[in-house]
């Protein structure tokens, strides 16, 4: 049933849509049916980077999650995280949907938390007292603010 429907998915697909989704990666018997679809049309299929089926390679682990920031409401805490992340810094916003909901259990959660791996905590630390201190606020002249 499954080699079925690959055929036919494969069948429908252009020359170069088939390529993509060999580079992209595929699972074993989904690959077999590509490459086979493509020298059914003249075309040798091309090599991809890993074996089919094999996991990209996993990014390199920076440490625990460790809790940079509380006591924040929702909305400042996504826009931290976000601010951090366009720093270079991996960052979540954590408990933000609970927070969000009720102040009672924005209370009870210490409110919302910025958190990030440890291996960047020294670093997220100086770009958040950076932050604190005014040193990103646009100027009153900045085509932002216009």
């Amino acid at each position: 049933m499954a080699g079925q429907y690959l055929q036919d998915l494969f069948g429908s697909l252009t020359d170069e849509a088939i390529v993509a989704r060999i580079q992209s990666g595929l699972d074993p018997d989904a690959y077999e049916v590509a490459c086979r679809e493509l020298r059914s049309r003249g075309i040798e299929p091309p090599p991809i980077a890993q074996e089919p089926g094999t996991p990209a390679e996993a990014p390199p682990y920076l440490g625990d999650m460790v809790i940079l920031a509380r006591d924040l409401n929702s909305t400042e805490a996504q826009m931290l995280a976000s601010f951090l992340n366009s720093a270079g810094i991996y960052a979540e916003p954590g408990d933000v949907d609970t927070t969000r909901s009720s102040s009672l259990w924005s209370i009870a959660f210490g409110g919302a938390k910025i958190r990030v791996p440890q291996a960047q905590l020294a670093q997220a630390q100086q770009v958040l007292a950076a932050f604190n201190r005014g040193e990103f606020a646009l100027d009153d002249d900045s085509e932002a603010t216009r």
